[in-house]
Parts: structure tokens; sequence; C-alpha cells
């Protein structure tokens, strides 16, 4: 019988790795090794010394631990945001939001050392993430490019990508006497950090932002966070400083795409792919325009809400998204549904994996990733 190892990376402080291995302990599979990315960070040669014949490599994300968070603004020097010295004086205890095209500058640099281990071997391993998808995926305006280029042969639809202006200011001198409703968001990384749901109506002289992202002055400068839960905010002095911070750390900007309703909530719907099936759909209920689950909105299984027509039709433009991501095994794809139920892809999240409300029972969708990606690498073997 085969040998087949799982490796997994990620923060050993968080919920996944956690979920993960128990999922395989309760297939009776206990031929797994966990490294934490800060490992990788201090010698990624733990990576290589790891693989060997028949690995299926799982990555998770940096998602806990903050010192991780420093670690890649370091590798991410280059991006010149942010330098080393004030790196490491930087006091993470309120949990601010650093630099982070600086970040991902960093994820994606040691991302891009693990590939190139990976392909110096010659040894049969199997990536459950492919390492250019994910880079990809978190940096929104390079897939908002690539699901562009790939629309018109697919079922997906894009929001409208807008002008993008350097500050405050200048949007509004560009878009000020327009009646307007956007989303700005930040460019790298994923979830509803950095997030602006911005509306502007010239006649009522009255503009707004719905998020999550907050300020607040520490020892002379402005410290950005995310406080988990959507504020609405009409002073403009607030809306000009949320906006500024988020532009000038990379920014994505699109039209807002009124969504469809369920008893009086706007929703939206998670789509899981797992090689490029779509196998799981759930939609998340709101009050304001910002879904995400963290931020304590409602979840509810998406065949209560659609009408079957129209969830085959969130379905196949989730699985079209994946023919472009067609490296890697699964992501979660967020799609928001018009009034008229035309699916917009608002999100592609290489780790968009985990639904808490599925953890402890056999609906788990981890038990499918793992025998897909058995029954992935015994394919390559037998091809």
């Amino acid at each position: 019988m085969m040998n087949i190892q799982f490796l997994l990376i990620g923060d050993l402080r968080g919920r996944r790795i956690k979920a993960f291995t128990q999922c395989l302990k309760d297939l009776n599979i206990y031929n797994y090794k966990v490294i934490s990315w800060m490992e990788i960070l201090d010698d990624i040669s733990i990576f290589q010394s790891n693989l060997k014949e028949n690995t299926i490599v799982k990555l998770e994300p940096p998602e806990k631990d903050l010192e991780i968070y420093r670690k890649f603004l370091i590798k991410g020097e280059e991006k010149g945001i942010i330098c080393k010295e004030k790196i490491m004086k930087l006091d993470f205890s309120k949990y601010p939001i650093v630099a982070p095209a600086q970040w991902y500058e960093g994820f994606k640099v040691v991302l891009q050392d693990m590939k190139k281990i990976v392909h110096a071997v010659d040894f049969n391993i199997f990536l459950m993430n492919d390492f250019e998808d994910v880079i990809n995926m978190m940096d929104k305006s390079r897939t908002y490019d690539l699901l562009e280029k790939h629309m018109k042969n697919s079922e997906f639809y894009l929001p409208k990508r807008l002008e993008m202006p350097k500050s405050y200011k200048e949007l509004r001198e560009i878009y000020g006497n327009q009646l307007m409703k956007c989303f700005i968001k930040l460019r790298y990384g994923s979830g509803s950090t950095g997030i602006l749901a911005y509306s502007n109506h010239p006649k009522r002289g009255e503009e707004k932002v719905f998020t999550s992202l907050n300020f607040q002055k520490s020892n002379g400068e402005k410290m950005f966070f995310s406080n988990y839960r959507v504020n609405c905010f009409k002073e403009r002095e607030v809306v000009e400083e949320l906006m500024n911070w988020v532009l000038n750390n990379g920014a994505h900007m699109e039209k807002w795409i009124p969504k469809s309703t369920y008893k009086g909530y706007a929703f939206d719907t998670r789509a899981f792919v797992l090689e490029k099936k779509s196998s799981y759909l759930l939609s998340r209920l709101s009050k304001s325009p910002i879904t995400n689950l963290h931020l304590k909105n409602q979840r509810k299984e998406s065949n209560e809400i659609f009408e079957e027509k129209d969830l085959k039709r969130v379905a196949k433009a989730s699985e079209d998204v994946m023919k472009i991501f067609s490296n890697s095994l699964y992501a979660g794809i967020d799609v928001v549904t018009s009034n008229s139920y035309r699916p917009y892809i608002i999100d592609v999240n290489p780790f968009g994996d985990l639904f808490h409300h599925l953890l402890g029972t056999k609906e788990n969708i981890y038990y499918l990733e793992i025998n897909k990606a058995i029954n992935m690498l015994r394919g390559e073997i037998n091809g």
C-alpha cells in the first residue's frame, strides 16, 4: 500500500490545523507532519527536509500569531513601506493593521521560495494549494485581471472596476458630484479587513462608509485596526482618514452590486469548489453591506434561499472561476447575486475552506478534501 504523508503548514494558534488533523485521525491517517509558519520563516530548509515521496502539502493562512505577521513584514522589506528597525518596535497588543502590501510581499517571497524547493525535488508531491494561485488570489487586482480575461467564456460576471483615485481628495474631484456606491478594498489579503462600502449622495450632501476598519491615535501616530463589527461613519474627516489609509496601502475599487435579499437581509454566498466542482454553498446574511461571518452576521444553507435554477447558476459560476486557478485543489469563491440572481464574483479566497459550523460533524468538508487529495495523488502516480 502506498505510504502517503500529509505535510501541513500553518499557524499553530489557530483552529484550522487542529480541526484538519482531527479529521485525519478520524480517517485513521496518522502519517502527518505540522510545520508552523514561524519555523518556515526562521529556516525554510525545514520545508525541504520534510518533503518525501508521496507527500500531500496543505497550506493554512498565518491567522493568529502576530509575531508571524512581523516576520513577513521583514521578508517584504524591499517594498520599502516600513523599515526593519521600525518593524521590530511595533506593538501588536491592540492588533493593528500595518503595511499590508509589505506583508503580502513577504508572504509572496516565502511562497516563491517554497515553489522552487518543490520544483527541485525528483519525487512525487501533491500540492493542495498551488503557490502561484495563492499569490494571485491574495491580490484582488490581479485576481480581477485574470477573471476579466476569461469572463467571455464563463458564466460569471464581475462588478465594474472603477478609476482608482490616489486619495480621498482625488476621489471627491472625480466622483464628488455623482450619485455613487462602490466598494474600496485593500488590494492584498482576504477577509473583511480594510473593506469600505462607500456611498455618496450629492443632492443630500451625504456620504457614508460602512466598514469594520477603525483607527485611534497611539504615541502620536494613527493606528488602524479591525474591531470585528461593522460601523457606519458619516463624518467627513473620519471617512477621509479611513479612505486615505486604504488607498495609500494599495486598493482595488469596484461598483457596488445591490445584493439579493432574503427576509429583509442582504446576502452573498461562499461557494466551496473542490477539484473544479462546487461542493458546498453557504449564504451569509447581513443588515449591513459587509457579510463576513466573523463580523457576527448570520449563515444559512444556500439551498434554503435559492430556487434550484439560481443555485445551479451560482455553482456553475464558481466552478468556472476555478478553471482559471486550475492548479489548486480548492478555494472559496464569494458570489454576489443581483436582484435578478446574476452571479458576480467579488473575491477568490485560497483558504476559504473553514466552515466553523461544520467542524466536529460528518459534513465537515475537510473529509472531502483529504479523500480527494489522496485520490489525486494516486491518479498522478498511476497516470
